[in-house]
Order: C-alpha cells, then sequence, then structure tokens
C-alpha cells in the first residue's frame, strides 16, 4: 500500500455555537441565509491569512494554516468580525473556534491524522466567543500572541497518555459601533393586539422585543442593541429572546443579572434564563435599582 505524504499544519475548527436557536428564532429560510453568510465570511478570513478551508460540516468550517501564529491571528479576526457585523448582532451569532498544530496526511480533498482530532477537541472544549488551544501549540506561537493566552483547564484528550494544558487565547474587540433599536410611538401604535410585545426602557432609550424583533442584546459592548458603560457589566451581558410566544432573559456574564419582577423576589442568574413576565426591573452585575446606569425596565403590554 502506498504510503500517504504526511507533514505539519494548523488545524482551525470554527463553529457557530448554539445554531439550532437560529432556526427556532427565525425560521428555517433566514436561519440559512445566516449561517451562511457566516461561514463565507470565515472562509474569507482564512484565505487572507493563507489558510485553506477543507469543508464545511453543517454550522462549522475546518481550515489549515502553515503556522498556528497564522491561525491565532484568523481565529481573532473571525470573532471581531462577527461581534462587529450589525446583522450577526441582532442574530446573536457568536463563535466557537479551536485550533491545534502537528502531523496531519493529506488525500487529494481533506486532511487527517492526530492534529484533526486534538483540534477537534479543541473546539468541542470551546464556549461562545472563545477560542481554544494548547500548552504544546503555543510552544511555537510568537510572543505577541501567546501573551494573549490564559489557562483555562487541565483534560485528557483522547489518542493522548498526558493531561493536556487547554489555554484561552483573548482577543479584542475595538467598540467602534452603536446599534440601536429604539421604539418610537408609531412602532407602538402599529402592533395588532395579536401582537405580544416586551418593552424594555433604559435612561432615555425605550427598546422593542416582538416576532420581527426577536432578539435584544444587552451588553457593554457597542455592537449589543442596548450598551450599558459600566465596569460591572460584561461585554456581551445578557440577552432577551421572544422564543414561542415566551419572553427568556438569558445571562451570559461574569457578575450575572438580577431579575426583579414587580411584586416577586429578585432572582439571580449566572449563564442562566429566566422567563420574563408582566413587569419588573433587570439589573446587570448588580441589584436593580441601586444604580439607574445598570439597571433596566421592562412591561410586556400584550399577550396572546
Amino acid at each position: 500500500m502506498e504510503t500517504l505524504p504526511t507533514n505539519q499544519l494548523t488545524i482551525l475548527f470554527a463553529d457557530i455555537a448554539n445554531s439550532t436557536r437560529l432556526y427556532e428564532s427565525f425560521g428555517d429560510f433566514k436561519a440559512r441565509a445566516l449561517v451562511a453568510g457566516c461561514l463565507s465570511r470565515l472562509k474569507t478570513l482564512a484565505a487572507d491569512h493563507d489558510g485553506v478551508v477543507v469543508k464545511t460540516i453543517g454550522d462549522e468550517v475546518m481550515c489549515t494554516f502553515p503556522s498556528p501564529n497564522l491561525a491565532a491571528e484568523a481565529a481573532m479576526q473571525m470573532q471581531e468580525a462577527t461581534a462587529l457585523n450589525p446583522k450577526m448582532v441582532r442574530a446573536n451569532i457568536h463563535l466557537r473556534i479551536g485550533f491545534h498544530h502537528g502531523e496531519v496526511i493529506h488525500e487529494p480533498a481533506d486532511v487527517f491524522g492526530d492534529a484533526v482530532n486534538v483540534a477537534a477537541r479543541m473546539v468541542s472544549l470551546s464556549k461562545s466567543d472563545q477560542i481554544i488551544t494548547n500548552k504544546e501549540t503555543l510552544g511555537i506561537m510568537k510572543p505577541h500572541l501567546t501573551c494573549r493566552a490564559r489557562i483555562v483547564d487541565r483534560t485528557r484528550v483522547r489518542g493522548k497518555d498526558d493531561i493536556m494544558e487547554i489555554h484561552e487565547l483573548i482577543w479584542g474587540m475595538p467598540e467602534q459601533m452603536t446599534m440601536a433599536c429604539s421604539v418610537t410611538e408609531e412602532m407602538i401604535a402599529s402592533l395588532t393586539e395579536a401582537d405580544a410585545f416586551l418593552q424594555v426602557h433604559f435612561l432615555q432609550q425605550r427598546v422593542l422585543v416582538n416576532r420581527d424583533n426577536p432578539i435584544l442584546t444587552i451588553g457593554r459592548g457597542t455592537a449589543n442593541h442596548l450598551t450599558v458603560n459600566s465596569r460591572l457589566v460584561s461585554r456581551v451581558h445578557a440577552r432577551i429572546e421572544l422564543q414561542r410566544s415566551r419572553f427568556m432573559l438569558i445571562d451570559q456574564s461574569t457578575n450575572g443579572t438580577y431579575f426583579s419582577p414587580r411584586g416577586g423576589s429578585t432572582i439571580f442568574l449566572r449563564r442562566d434564563a429566566v422567563r420574563l413576565e408582566g413587569e419588573g426591573m433587570i439589573g446587570l452585575g448588580q441589584q436593580a435599582g441601586e444604580d439607574e446606569a445598570v439597571t433596566l425596565r421592562y412591561q410586556i403590554l400584550s399577550d396572546h
């Protein structure tokens, strides 16, 4: 049997996190268009860094790069481009990225080998907005990139005898863009009684969540629908989603979110979700009402 050529490459997987939610929120046609648009942009960014797109697998793209430095730079640009794209932000699209450098086996339209298996494990360990690699790959990267890494775990990887040290590569998003989805009286008046909609008040802004605008993102990053400029607030802190006629508050933050329904007890959320009903207050990073700069007020104005 002929021996296939082998060489060293960096394998990178970029995955759209929780893409099934897109189909539930927007329907098949629009969700598929959003996924296709995102993957197309990822492919372009890979090519810009001497990457080769091997294949797409559903909502995931697999690429090879000559070095982990190029893969890391591509990964950071992928995250930043997604976080700064208004369409992606409105749809609450986030990426999970993992990469690893090692030996691969080439076939005409695919690559195999240890590096592919480990890279697949890296992306499986990644969470929304993360770029994950390992100590072995970091060891051959340039200092201006390794200084961005921090250890997040130690775990076993299938096919490896030793515990692998897992690192997150921190990427910076230039916060240049303000997204606002403000409500006007005309918009309220145009809604029919059959439309369930939720109104959020923050300082001088009012923002609407309904079937035409089913997702509201909230955070310090200015690409969010509502930008809340406080050190207590995460870049992507929380979101409100309309899911099958229910309004859900979903925390994605470091400091958590405080939900205070009118007439009820305060609920503290961290990486969790709760259904919004009636009216009440939402505190970002601290109790609602203690500081207006991090307090949102919501009201559901009609029900199905």
